[in-house]
């Protein structure tokens, strides 16, 4: 089945654009964006906290939306960048235009994850997942009743994890959760805990 996003809010596509043209505007141009030839459609971003994530916690459960993010891409459909909006409590705001990895690895994740979703049986949402305490972003394929949700790591990824290759919910727990425990179990540099 194809992979679906949700819609946006109506704003959205607006603010991105205007974001990513003030950004531009102001001289942040270098060779990776002066590629860029469009605009992806924007999907929702989520964060999950290492507490929910070692309680068991059903990520649809735990997970709080944070914003939505779309690609940069070239002529190709490659990704080049990304863009967010962070949510706030005023509503959808411009957050950041980024060029790393994660941003240029988004189009090897989602080859994948359409690969998967063409034996998949039902309906999937394309979302973003982030674990920063655990070091993992992944693409996140939220299934209707949120029983058959999958996961595809974005490089670069945690050892315990394959970028690009998709893990039931169960499995990618299971992946991350030496490092969250051992996170939560001691403080960090800073003297402070992430969460």
């Amino acid at each position: 089945m194809p992979i679906k996003v949700m819609a946006a809010p109506k704003a959205a596509q607006k603010l991105l654009r205007d974001g990513i043209e003030k950004h531009l505007a102001a001289g942040l141009v270098d060779a990776t964006l002066s590629k860029v030839a469009g605009l992806a459609a924007p999907h929702r971003v989520f964060h999950l906290g290492l507490d929910a994530l070692v309680a068991g916690t059903p990520i649809a459960k735990a997970a709080q939306l944070t914003g939505w993010r779309a690609l940069l891409v070239d002529r190709a459909g490659q990704a080049v960048a990304a863009a967010e909006l962070a949510s706030t409590r005023a509503g959808l705001r411009f957050a950041s235009v980024s060029r790393g990895p994660h941003a240029a690895g988004s189009s090897a994740g989602e080859k994948a994850a359409e690969r998967w979703s063409q034996k998949a049986e039902g309906d999937f949402e394309l979302a973003l997942l982030r674990v920063p305490g655990a070091y993992c972003t992944a693409l996140w394929l939220r299934s209707a009743d949120g029983a058959h949700d999958v996961f595809v790591p974005v490089a670069p990824c945690p050892p315990s994890l394959e970028a690009n290759e998709v893990y039931p919910e169960e499995r990618l727990r299971q992946a991350l959760l030496p490092e969250a425990r051992k996170q939560l179990a001691g403080p960090t540099e800073g003297g402070g805990r992430t969460r």
